[in-house]
C-alpha cells in the first residue's frame, strides 16, 4: 500500500506527538505475512515495536492491548493510553496513503536494522 517493498501498511493513527502503524512484512520464502504494530515518536523518528497481547473487535469499537499501552478506536478517531506513563493520546485514524515519507523511511530503517521479518 505504501509503495515500499519491505512492508505494507494496514492502519495509520497520528497526533502532533506520535503515530501508530499496523504493518505487515513477508516472512522468508514462504511469503507468509507477519503483522506488527509500531509506535513512532514524531520528534525523534524513533520506532518501537508494540507487542500485541490481546484484541477485541465489535462492529463499532476496536480495542488493542499492547505491552506499551492500550489503543481504542472507531471510525476516524482513537485514543492510545501508555502503559507506563498513563499518558492519554487522542489520535486521528487516517488512511495509509497519507503517511509522510519520512515516517515510512524511519520504519524501513528500523526493520532493516532489527532484521524484523
Amino acid at each position: 500500500m505504501n509503495g515500499l517493498p519491505d512492508f505494507d501498511c494496514h492502519d495509520f493513527f497520528e497526533n502532533t506527538n506520535l503515530c501508530i502503524l499496523e504493518i505487515s512484512t513477508y516472512k522468508g520464502t514462504t511469503g507468509e505475512r507477519k503483522y506488527k504494530w509500531l509506535l513512532i515518536n514524531k520528534l525523534t523518528l524513533s520506532v518501537k515495536i508494540m507487542l500485541l497481547k490481546n484484541q477485541d473487535n465489535s462492529s463499532v469499537v476496536h480495542e488493542r492491548f499492547f505491552d506499551l499501552g492500550f489503543l481504542k478506536y472507531k471510525g476516524n478517531s482513537g485514543v492510545f493510553i501508555e502503559a507506563d506513563a498513563k499518558d492519554l493520546h487522542h489520535l486521528e485514524h487516517k488512511g495509509c496513503e497519507n503517511i509522510p515519507q519520512h515516517y515510512l523511511t524511519a520504519v524501513s530503517k528500523y526493520l532493516n536494522a532489527n532484521l524484523v521479518e
